[in-house]
């Protein structure tokens, strides 16, 4: 220690230059941070699902703490100290570890040094573990020479003892190194696993030595320790996450998430949910695996005992075979509107509220635009998806031959939708896609509403989903209801018909069949066939199947008997139903929405028109073309109807305001409707013209609507509609145009042109100034020219002008020309004349 002294002496307390001569300046001692702080570990267990799920996504890519993945995408930490323990939901699951029923704390307070370790026994054989805490009230090192205050380094070890059969030291993971700086006290606990029979003792040692000099602060104590009985509950078919984090990380605990390939449910045993490919004939059979088709996860949820309606529902009780045909669309893939494809319906969905039972199948089938219905003792799941029709429809099979038709509301054709989903690049918070239907808009105008898009984390699924619902709204505006005999009792919700209903298509193309063989026809009523057109004919066959087949190459005539190019698979018997299609003439098709039994053996049915090209439009982007379903006088509106304002003068000279339309000549119109409203007044309806123009003198300002229909003969077509805001007086005068000027001198004459409205009144001129606002007036004046002394010689000037109404509005822009002026002249010029050229 002599040695130590001798070398740290003080410096600069004298020397040979007296005290202002000392050698190198002295240096203040240096603390190092705390580097030791005692940390708490938060442990939570989080319920996933109720039943086996394909686990975690990435491992721990797949679990985000505070928004954050605890492992990058290169498998980089952002987080350290952080266990996760998983378990999948299966019926024999082990128990999580780690997590106490019951503990009990005993306090310690024992130093332990180099050579006296302290010893605890516990005798209760119900012990699964012990945590034991170890203190140090300092841990420091000051330098003896610089006087530094350092960090240190402490080793500890912990040992147990199981029924005196020897010390097993356990396996600290490095946690019995203490290693850093701290000046109040820290502590650090260990959990050690008690294995084998009681008693157990316990002993912690000290491995590093003693200090022997207050330089050196490291002094160990055993705090305490506290007897673990784990909770050993393995929770049976319950997907659960237990996390343990440092509280170093944290300042609370953190709010998690997963990412999670969700609940295993029943497939077919002949598809693989990987590839979505289905391979050969299925025998009705299933496997368990995990898959988002909605089709799959709804059986799951109607089957299923624990968490479903398998309570009440038996598997034989749904149609799974209906539901194999929705899961094969489900699957199909379609463009993703970047390049690529994705399955058409996906299902990404984590229920977790309770509601009625019907509500939430009902929800769970919307994904796949599906309709969950009872009938005959089991349940049916119907789709709006692609199909042929099963059945024809015509006066000859319908009570009194009576079709009855009605539509949807003009508010309810929605132009605009508004969808919610689940944005993946945003931790799957709720998204809002904005999907316009601007062909929509041109007849409707701006018609919002709001649609969620259940499980759907795919952008252009939410797309088609909103799609789907305005050209929905937009094309399937109308229903029928009629009612028929056995036949109608044997359509189930969904199914696609085919109705002629002749009041509406102009022509009777459906009745019964005379007599028929395969390729011969007799019908019951004459059909004329027209030169240049192709004709198909379907029938119901004895099987209750309808087939369609072209009619062969015949004469134009009308004929009672049809040969068909194509035989069909089985002759038609005698009043079974036909129908006859052209390429101007088509049947309309139905949808069934629901069936009732009104009467003994009657049947009323009631169907939504049904447009197949909708499918194409939705997905591909195909404009709709209309089809021709009707002979009759088309009821389409006049087209090109522009509606405009104008002024007009009374006898009295005053001005007035009028609203005029105009629109494109119908040919065959003997006459026109039409019929406006300011706002949302009652409609105002006008006499009959006869030409092809409109004019509603003396109108007060406001939004207008006006409607033109035009009369054929005895049959009004439907109403164009335009809208327009009549302004009146309040407009602003047209701009003035033909702006001139000519310099006299000093003066210049102005002109322009009047301005064609009706409501002028004078014209007011400025000068200067960068713009009409900073010019300086010249003069107001009636007339259309002005003379204008100019205010400098020689200086160019910018020159503007306006016109005026009687209400002193002015017109929007002003016109404007630049004065170029003469330059100064002067009062006298001395000329001289000489023959010698200058030097």
């Amino acid at each position: 220690m002599t040695k130590h002294l001798e070398r740290g002496a003080l410096r600069g307390a004298g020397g040979g230059s007296g005290g202002k001569g000392g050698g190198d300046a002295q240096r203040s001692p240096v603390e190092s941070p705390d580097t030791l702080k005692s940390a708490a570990h938060a442990r939570v267990l989080d319920v996933l699902c109720e039943g086996e799920i394909e686990g975690l996504v990435g491992g721990l890519k797949g679990v985000f703490l505070d928004g954050v993945p605890v492992h990058t995408i290169n498998d980089a930490p952002n987080f350290r100290d952080v266990t996760v323990y998983d378990v999948p939901g299966t019926q024999g699951q082990e128990y999580i570890p780690g997590f106490t029923a019951a503990e009990a704390e005993f306090n310690v307070n024992a130093e332990v040094k180099k050579n006296l370790p302290a010893v605890r026994t516990i005798f209760d054989a119900e012990v699964d573990a012990v945590r034991v805490t170890l203190q140090v009230p300092q841990l420091t090192f000051q330098h003896p020479e610089t006087g530094d205050l350092q960090p240190s380094t402490l080793n500890v070890a912990i040992d147990v003892q199981s029924n005196g059969g020897g010390w097993v030291e356990q396996d600290l993971q490095g946690a019995g190194v203490i290693r850093g700086k701290c000046t109040s006290p820290y502590e650090r606990t260990y959990r050690v696993e008690l294995t084998g029979s009681p008693p157990w003792d316990i002993r912690v040692r000290r491995l590093t030595p003693d200090s022997d000099t207050v330089a050196l602060q490291n002094r160990t104590f055993w705090k305490s320790y506290a007897t673990l009985i784990d909770e050993k509950l393995s929770f049976p078919n319950t997907a659960i996450v237990a996390l343990e984090v440092s509280a170093r990380q944290f300042g609370s605990v953190p709010t998690r998430s997963y990412r999670i390939r969700g609940l295993k449910v029943k497939v077919p045993s002949n598809y693989n949910p990987a590839t979505r490919e289905y391979s050969g004939t299925w025998d009705g059979t299933f496997q368990v695996a995990w898959t988002d088709n909605p089709a799959w996860c709804l059986y799951d949820l109607l089957t299923t005992k624990r968490y479903g309606l398998g309570r009440y529902l038996d598997e034989a009780q749904v149609d799974k075979w209906g539901l194999y045909t929705v899961a094969r669309y489900c699957d199909e893939l379609v463009p993703d509107g970047k390049g690529g494809m994705e399955p058409r319906f996906t299902c990404n969905l984590y229920l977790q509220t309770q509601a009625e039972a019907y509500q939430v199948v009902g929800n769970l089938a919307s994904i796949f635009r599906g309709l969950v219905y009872w009938a005959s003792g089991a349940v049916y799941v119907a789709q709006d998806a692609p199909r042929d029709a099963e059945y024809l429809f015509t006066p000859s099979n319908v009570v009194d031959g009576l079709f009855t038709y009605s539509g949807t509301s003009r508010r309810a054709r929605h132009t605009v939708a508004l969808v919610t989903w689940n944005d993946p690049g945003n931790q799957y918070k709720a998204a809002v896609e904005h999907v316009p239907d601007e062909e929509g808009m041109l007849d409707y105008g701006y018609n919002p509403t709001d649609v969620v898009a259940l499980g759907c984390t795919s952008r252009s699924q939410a797309q088609r989903v909103g799609r789907w619902l305005l050209h929905t709204e937009r094309l399937e505006t109308e229903t029928v209801v009629f009612r028929t005999g056995m036949e109608g009792a044997l359509r189930n919700p969904g199914a696609v018909v085919k109705v002629v209903d002749p009041t509406r298509a102009g022509r009777r193309w459906g009745g019964r069949v005379v007599e028929a063989t395969a390729s011969h026809v007799e019908l019951d009523a004459d059909v004329t066939l027209e030169a240049g057109n192709t004709y198909t004919l379907s029938v119901v066959l004895p099987d209750g199947t309808v087939e369609e087949r072209p009619v062969a190459t015949l004469p134009a005539a009308p004929y009672r008997a049809l040969t068909l190019a194509a035989p069909f698979s089985a002759a038609p018997v005698a009043q079974a139903v036909w129908v006859l299609a052209a390429n101007d003439l088509v049947p309309t098709l139905w949808r069934v929405l629901a069936v009732a039994e009104v009467e003994p053996h009657v049947f009323e049915v009631t169907a939504l028109a049904h447009h197949p090209g909708k499918y194409a439009a939705v997905e591909q982007g195909v404009k709709l073309q209309p089809l021709p379903t009707s002979v009759l006088p088309s009821s389409s509106p006049p087209e090109g109807l522009v509606v405009g304002e104008g002024l007009y003068k009374t006898t009295n000279g005053g001005v007035r305001v009028q609203l005029n339309a105009r629109w494109t000549q119908r040919p065959g119109a003997v006459a026109y409707v039409v019929r406006w409203r300011l706002s949302e007044g009652n409609w105002s309806a006008e006499d009959r013209l006869q030409t092809h123009f409109w004019e509603l003198a003396d109108v007060a300002p406001g939004p207008y609507r006006v409607q033109v229909a035009a009369e054929l003969g005895g049959f009004t077509t439907a109403f164009s509609e335009a809208a327009y805001t009549v302004l009146g007086k309040a407009a602003p005068p047209s701009d003035v145009a033909g702006f001139q000027c000519t310099l006299n001198g000093n003066t210049v004459t102005l002109r322009w042109a009047e301005i064609p409205d009706l409501d002028r009144d004078m014209y007011e001129l400025r000068y200067g100034g960068s713009s009409w606002e900073t010019a300086s007036l010249i003069a107001k004046v009636r007339a259309t020219s002005f003379e204008w002394a100019l205010p400098a010689l020689g200086v160019n000037q910018v020159v503007r002008l306006k016109a005026i109404d009687t209400t002193g509005n002015y017109s929007t822009n002003a016109v404007s020309l630049t004065v170029v002026a003469a330059p100064t002249v002067p009062s006298s010029i001395t000329m001289t004349v000489s023959s010698t050229p200058p030097a």
